[in-house]
């Protein structure tokens, strides 16, 4: 840990790694818990320490690694939030791999993947008849994934459709998986695209959350230890729009976007296998409420649920929810 002569103590950036790595992701995270970190860089270099370590952090444990930037989703709306986030999902490969443990769970020998669709491979590997397999199969996905009620009806409905299109194969596969994945992403959000597959809703900021959530729930059953989510938010300390073609935030949309990181936090016992950590700009810990200051101090909601109301001046805890890294220390975990 790192010792502060003046002013709240701060840690490195490898520090506060370690300890993150340690105690959450190999440990709390993996285990199916949830937390929201939200880590103030004072200095370029420690956020992009920040930033690159818990990528690779992330990576070597095997989680899904997302990073979503404040300047370029509007991050206070949570269906753009899940577009950026989904768009960086591997969905085939989630659906292919659950599909390989049904198949293996029902006693189908699995052969590696070599370009053919599942359902041929599997004919092949165990010598059977495609429409035999696809007639046990088909109830096997049925309980297994459209039934499994963790996941929103939506969600359900969907993982089922690029189940059996990944499971078949073939143009009318292959359509229908693009015309989900346009579903999930954003990129063709319509209704009437998808309608004809069973979902009858656009993803809005009113079901998105419920989506997330059910995201987190398959991609365990997937294989995956969890998410991790690096939400770069420096973005909404922008007090003057630079006019510079990326997402500018009006006073409204910070308050949206602080609401939405404490919906977050109070739904922490509803996600399982995640951990979001928030870089905002070191503008963020303004704790006063001048009408020109966009920091937490602008909303209480949020600034009361990570603000350490009793603190050590001098000893930094990484296991805080709010903590303020500088490259220019040389203070680790102890």
């Amino acid at each position: 840990m790192t010792y502060s002569d003046s002013g709240p103590p701060v840690m490195s950036p490898n520090g506060w790694l370690e300890v993150i790595t340690k105690e959450y992701l190999d440990t709390f995270v993996r285990g199916g818990g949830s937390a929201l970190k939200i880590v103030t860089p004072r200095d370029e270099l420690a956020r992009e320490a920040v930033t690159h370590g818990l990528a690779a952090s992330g990576g070597n444990l095997g989680y899904l690694v997302v990073r979503v930037d404040a300047a370029q989703t509007r991050i206070h709306m949570m269906d753009q939030l899940f577009f950026t986030i989904a768009a960086q999902v591997p969905w085939r490969q989630l659906s292919q791999h659950v599909v390989a443990t049904l198949a293996r769970d029902a006693g189908f020998a699995v052969p590696d993947d070599d370009g053919a669709p599942l359902l041929e491979r599997l004919a092949a590997a165990n010598n059977l008849d495609p429409s035999s397999i696809l007639l046990e199969l088909r109830p096997v996905i049925a309980e297994r994934v459209f039934k499994y009620r963790r996941l929103s009806r939506d969600f359900r409905v969907a993982m089922t459709q690029l189940c059996l299109a990944e499971l078949t194969g073939g143009a009318d596969g292959e359509i229908r998986i693009q015309t989900i994945l346009a579903w999930l992403d954003g990129s063709n959000n319509r209704v009437s695209a998808v309608r004809q597959y069973g979902i009858f809703n656009r993803i809005t900021r009113t079901n998105a959350r419920h989506l997330f959530e059910s995201l987190l729930h398959w991609l365990r059953r997937a294989g995956y230890p969890g998410l991790l989510l690096v939400l770069d938010a420096a973005r909404l300390t922008v007090a003057r729009n630079p006019r510079d073609g990326a997402q500018y935030y009006s006073k409204p949309a910070v308050i949206d976007a602080y609401e939405l990181l404490r919906q977050f936090i109070d739904a922490t016992d509803r996600m399982h296998g995640c951990l979001i950590v928030v870089v905002p700009d070191v503008a963020f810990l303004e704790e006063d409420q001048a009408p020109r200051s966009r920091g937490i101090g602008q909303y209480d909601a949020l600034k009361f649920r990570v603000i350490d109301e009793v603190r050590d001046r001098r000893l930094a805890n990484p296991m805080a929810s709010l903590v303020r890294l500088s490259s220019l220390t040389g203070g680790g975990a102890e």
